[in-house]
């Protein structure tokens, strides 16, 4: 009874670290929701992609099947778009974010492969002159002097044909 002597309303507690914490995971929840629905997002436009490239393929393949000199589809485009999504992978700052793109990153490295292109991408080893082009240098010291530190642009063989040239950033530890 509010207007009684004697009695107090109780005052408004400030918020205990319970009620804090709960907001916290429940906008963490949020968050992680928005970012499943993008890589969902992704990963459709992905697919629609993909099966746009088999029907361009398909449709290249029958009219060149008479041809003696088959052209090679144009890959680099594709090729570059993975080797983009493997970098942002490597450097997202969300583990969920990373494994995201590293998922649509192994299913476009599953269709190239289907393709019959293979990507050479030889982290820590002495790169093949034939396959890579070296771009720049690093100190890496788990590495030894001039093995391959990041691959920049991997390097892309159909069969035992070069088709397109990798490009790397090799070791350097010294001065």
């Amino acid at each position: 009874m509010p207007g009684l002597p004697g009695t107090t309303r109780p005052a408004e507690s400030p918020p205990t670290w319970g009620t804090l914490l709960l907001d916290a995971v429940q906008k963490s929840s949020r968050a992680q929701a928005r970012l499943a629905l993008h890589v969902e997002d992704l990963e459709r436009k992905l697919e629609g992609g993909l099966a746009e490239l088999r029907g361009s393929l398909s449709s290249l393949r029958g009219a060149t099947s008479g041809n003696s000199s088959r052209s090679e589809p144009p890959w680099d485009e594709l090729l570059d778009a993975l080797d983009l999504l493997e970098e942002a992978s490597r450097v997202a700052a969300d583990a969920a974010l990373a494994s995201g793109l590293m998922g649509v990153a192994a299913r476009i490295e599953r269709f190239l492969t289907s393709s019959g292109i293979t990507r050479l991408a030889s982290i820590g080893h002495i790169p093949d002159g034939r396959l890579f082009r070296i771009v720049g240098t690093q100190p890496h010291p788990s590495f030894a002097e001039g093995a391959i530190a990041r691959v920049v642009r991997a390097a892309a063989l159909r069969g035992e044909r070069l088709i397109r040239e990798g490009e790397a950033i090799i070791v350097r530890n010294t001065p």
